[in-house]
């Protein structure tokens, strides 16, 4: 049998099959131009990026972000100071290197002292710490020269972490002397804000950096907040939007913390608050906010608290209370500018009165109480004894007022 060969009908054409694998190369081909287009802008994102952490300088408010990795959270929660950190911080043309040791503290590692040797835990916040100062400039070392040269042979230990106020940092009194072991503590206040950091329940590590307030809170609920704190572009960007869209930053939408607002309950606004001295307040029924119990009156109740459980942790060994200031307390000029700045009446408000309700507060807690403000006041310009942002000493300043301290308290360590 022969079979005919088929001859398509008038008008019609036989149908080519498609070479096998075409839709796949057409789908690779798509793939590929996806990758490359996603690639693309991941290479962008990551040189952009780079090129705000080269060449965006942190502005002032955001000068902690240099500190990223310096702290972590203790076993009860609390932020500290991450043992073996190791860093700098720029604040203008200053560059200051910060090391932190196996006991979370800015100082050299724990050597084997002789029993003759007097052992002062100084506790405090950036003040204490050194902000703005190296390491052997800070206060706890220039008191430990000071007393050398009173004939006391002293290791003084450097407790101070930035953004402590006094609950918090009574409490790493505490924790650090389980392995300090200190004959002596001396307690270190900052006008300029420790009263506000008491009004902050909470505080949590993020990124290796302590936040608190509505920072800590906008952290833990939003995933924007959380890139800021990883990536400058974002943070500019959030930045930009807190500053000229504020309705569209997350933080508008953080919900009140009750707690934290029975403890700023009738406080002044944030741009009132400059260099603490509303402290200074001459009627202590004041408030800032209508209808809410007077502020003066609670803010001592929180330090006169926290120095009683210093007094308990202390139990028979020596304890003091010091009293730093700003240059808005020690020098005239600026304190003038400071009220002018926060909108305050000058003749509502007197200088000193701050410094004197806090040693009340010690005394009623049975702690004596140290003002450094008139030997400072005293002792030369503002530039000579403040960094950059007038609020942290430099290293002159600690050096008077460790010189001072010293001569203040050397028959207790004899």
């Amino acid at each position: 049998m022969t079979f005919a060969s088929r001859t398509p009908l008038p008008g019609k054409e036989t149908s080519q099959p498609r070479p096998i694998g075409g839709a796949a190369k057409r789908r690779r081909r798509r793939l590929f131009v996806l990758l490359t287009v996603a690639l693309g802008c991941v290479v962008s994102l990551l040189l952009l990026e780079v090129a705000f952490r080269c060449f965006w300088t942190l502005p002032p408010w955001f000068a902690e972000f240099q500190q990223a990795g310096m702290y972590a959270t203790a076993s009860d929660g609390s932020p500290v100071l991450q043992p073996g950190y190791r860093g700098t911080l720029q604040i203008v043309d200053r560059q200051t290197n910060v090391a932190i040791n196996s006991l979370g503290m800015r100082d050299p590692e724990p050597v084997a002292t002789n029993a003759a040797e007097k052992r002062v835990l100084v506790i405090g916040d950036s003040m204490v710490f050194g902000y703005g100062v190296e390491h052997d400039e800070a206060l706890p070392q220039a008191l430990q020269r000071a007393l050398a040269r009173q004939g006391v042979a002293a290791h003084v230990g450097n407790g101070g972490v930035p953004g402590f106020g006094s609950r918090s940092y009574v409490q790493h009194m505490q924790r650090l002397d389980e392995s300090f072991h200190a004959d002596a503590f001396v307690i270190c206040g900052c006008l300029g804000n420790d009263s506000i950091d008491d009004t902050k329940p909470y505080s949590t590590v993020y990124a290796g950096l302590k936040v608190d307030g509505v920072i800590a809170r906008g952290v833990r609920s939003s995933w924007r907040m959380r890139l800021a704190f990883r990536s400058r572009a974002a943070l500019w960007l959030e930045s930009w939007i807190v500053i000229n869209k504020p309705s569209w930053s997350p933080l508008a939408s953080v919900p009140i913390d009750p707690i934290e607002a029975q403890l700023t309950l009738g406080m002044p606004p944030v741009h009132k608050l400059l260099g603490g001295v509303f402290l200074d307040v001459r009627d202590e029924a004041t408030t800032w906010q209508e209808g809410t119990a007077p502020v003066i009156p609670r803010l001592c109740g929180y330090l006169r608290e926290s120095l009683v459980s210093a007094r308990k942790i202390a139990g028979d060994r020596a304890i003091v209370f010091v009293i730093l200031p700003t240059s808005r307390q020690t020098h005239v000029d600026r304190y003038a500018m400071a009220l002018k700045a926060a909108g305050f009446e000058a003749g509502d408000y007197q200088r000193g009165l701050g410094q004197q309700r806090w040693l009340d507060a010690a005394r009623q807690a049975g702690v004596e109480g140290l003002d450094a403000t008139a030997v400072l006041q005293d002792a030369g310009t503002v530039q000579e004894l403040f960094i950059e942002d007038a609020s942290h000493l430099s290293a002159r300043g600690c050096q008077v007022v460790g010189d001072w301290l010293a001569a203040s308290i050397v028959e207790r360590l004899r």
